[in-house]
């Protein structure tokens, strides 16, 4: 049984494609939770062992969005469109922890496959080396659900 982060069971809604590519077999389970709005977008073990188990895996191999190995960032609509945008080039400055958003395709004069990520500027690393850490998310958009499990 799968449960949310306050133990509740949680409800299954469907399925989602594992996100190697649109028609691929592979199917990942995704919960609610009845009691705190709490969402589940496959990232469970059940999802995990049937990912590993993908009869097109090799196809996903070949297809696979470039990104597709990123960890998943969840926020609002209203914290994404927050953030600043930076598409074809960095933030100015190095403060660790800040966070920006890409159309990653400005430089695809077709823009046949743009992709939205969120960059962040490492929060452990200090900034005050020559360079700094960055780290690549995928944003995940909350709709109606708080993440945090609580019911507010």
């Amino acid at each position: 049984m799968t449960t949310c982060a306050n133990g509740h069971p949680m409800e299954f809604i469907g399925g989602r494609n594992c996100g190697c590519h649109p028609d691929a077999t592979c199917s990942l389970p995704v919960y609610t939770c009845p009691v705190c709005k709490d969402s589940d977008y496959g990232d469970n073990q059940e999802a995990s062992d049937m990912k590993a188990s993908c009869p097109d895996v090799e196809e996903c191999k070949v297809k696979a969005n470039p990104y597709g190995g990123l960890p998943g960032l969840h926020l609002t609509r209203a914290e994404f469109e927050a953030l600043d945008e930076y598409s074809a080039t960095l933030p100015t400055g190095t403060t660790p922890g800040k966070r920006w958003r890409r159309h990653d395709g400005a430089y695809d004069p077709d823009c046949e496959n743009p992709f939205w990520l969120i960059g962040e500027y490492d929060p452990d690393d200090d900034g005050k080396g020559p360079s700094i850490k960055i780290n690549w998310y995928i944003p995940v958009i909350s709709v109606a659900a708080p993440l945090t499990g609580s019911a507010q």
